[in-house]
């Protein structure tokens, strides 16, 4: 089993059990690792630890609930596990900016922090091929516009911190802008009367931290209206995600962030590279469903150097440019590895020359806090990432062996220890052995001295 599928398992627990009193040991035994383990494994892959991530959930269950004005607010709050209404109260207003009370009389789209589905971060689906996941189907097309369509509606900015796939809570701000466009839709000419719905995240010129959202419909023709905003999706290609959920604000809320990471990881692994905006297009299919596509305009993913810089990675006095580097190893896998790290751990590369008989050559490090992560070592298709297991690593890297790869844990148990440490020299050539790779450096990076 590996490392995601245990905490998946403990996910699901916690989803069914969320009015019940949920112990740290139950989980762990759901998902077959020792209490200490699951905690610093859960902690990793969900971003939040164990208590913080259900006491969300209890409130985005809570929430729903709060719709029917069946039940009062306090056996709410009781049956989701809050002592009683002060304490509610509190916990909810720290996570969505308003409390019980102003929610149930204004029920507004709120922001969740929605159960993750990790096996969106790790299936590998061909084109036409739908899966399912976590309840809601999902399928990937590519489709050739040829003919531009305009939409015209109401547009606002979204902080970009609600666009992390569903883990910032608060009111949704593309919630409200749809609230404005469907109180303004029927005053809004040249409409197409069946058109569908749209809704379009890009750039533009928002403010530092935030990206601009336009909630919309289809008009005839390249038509703008004074006070509305208007845009026009190019002809093109397009990679699009098709799905659909039980109602329109589970579409906007967390089917789209579900949708949205997946694809994220799906266009990685079939080398694509997106444009620069990405558009929800809405259908009224089904009386019992809601149905959106998310289309995503396609640009090349060759890697192109502007100078068309040539160097010799072992001529350690031509300094190669990161872009060089790339184009050298010539692998999705290499790019994806760096992401991660300068978004998870906040570093950036740096160029060194080594003379190490491990590696000769030019490499890319990353250090954080004065500790060296990982060491990248470029090769013609694929790199080579040094990672240092040290004392104080070595008990969780060997905990975590039987979730690694087979390649992994071989390479762990043939390499020696040489001066309290082992030196992984990682081969990097395939999805698998990327993740064992960023395991390894969460665990170096995890591990702090008191």
């Amino acid at each position: 089993m590996h490392a995601w599928e245990a905490i998946q398992n403990s996910l699901n627990y916690i989803e069914d059990h969320l009015s019940e009193n949920i112990k740290i040991e139950t989980l762990a035994n759901v998902a077959s690792l020792s209490p200490y383990y699951f905690q610093r494994l859960f902690g990793r892959l969900v971003k939040k630890t164990v208590n913080e991530y259900v006491r969300l959930r209890r409130l985005a269950k809570a929430s729903e609930a709060l719709k029917s004005k069946e039940k009062r607010i306090i056996d709410v709050a009781l049956d989701y596990g809050f002592s009683d209404h002060a304490n509610f109260t509190r916990a909810f207003k720290d996570a969505y900016g308003i409390t019980p009370d102003e929610y149930r009389a204004y029920p507004v789209i709120l922001n969740h922090f929605i159960r993750p589905d990790l096996f969106l971060n790790y299936v590998t689906v061909d084109e036409n091929v739908p899966i399912i996941a976590d309840g809601i189907v999902v399928e990937v097309i590519r489709r050739k516009l040829d003919e531009l369509r305009t939409f015209i509606g109401i547009e606002g900015e979204v902080p970009v911190a609600e666009l992390t796939g569903g883990k910032a809570t608060g009111i949704a701000t593309t919630g409200l802008i749809w609230e404005e466009f469907h109180r303004q839709k029927s005053n809004i000419p040249h409409l197409l009367p069946n058109g569908n719905e749209f809704g379009i995240l890009y750039l533009g010129d928002a403010r530092e931290g935030c990206c601009n959202y336009m909630a919309g419909a289809e008009t005839a023709g390249n038509i703008q209206e004074d006070g509305y905003a208007s845009y026009t999706l190019s002809s093109g290609e397009y990679a699009v995600c098709c799905f659909e959920a039980e109602n329109f604000a589970e579409l906007i809320g967390s089917a789209i962030f579900k949708a949205t990471s997946f694809m994220n990881c799906w266009m990685k692994k079939h080398s694509l590279t997106c444009g620069d905006f990405a558009a929800e297009i809405y259908y009224d299919k089904n009386p019992d469903a809601s149905y959106m596509e998310l289309w995503l305009p396609l640009r090349s993913s060759q890697r192109i150097l502007k100078s068309k810089e040539t160097w010799n990675k072992n001529n350690g006095t031509q300094k190669p440019s990161m872009a060089a580097i790339s184009a050298y190893v010539n692998s999705t896998l290499f790019e994806c590895l760096c992401k991660h790290v300068e978004t998870e751990y906040q570093c950036k590369p740096v160029m060194e020359y080594s003379r190490c008989s491990l590696q000769y050559g030019w490499n890319v490090k990353y250090k954080k806090a004065g500790r060296t992560l990982c060491t990248l070592y470029p090769m013609e298709g694929y790199f080579i990432a040094l990672i240092v297991i040290g004392y104080r690593e070595q008990t969780e890297t060997e905990l975590s062996l039987p979730f690694f790869t087979e390649y992994l844990q071989q390479l762990y148990h043939e390499t020696k220890m040489g001066m309290g440490q082992k030196w992984l020299m990682v081969n990097v050539t395939d999805d698998a052995v990327l993740e064992d790779v960023k395991q390894c450096i969460a665990i170096r990076r995890g591990k702090k001295k008191n």
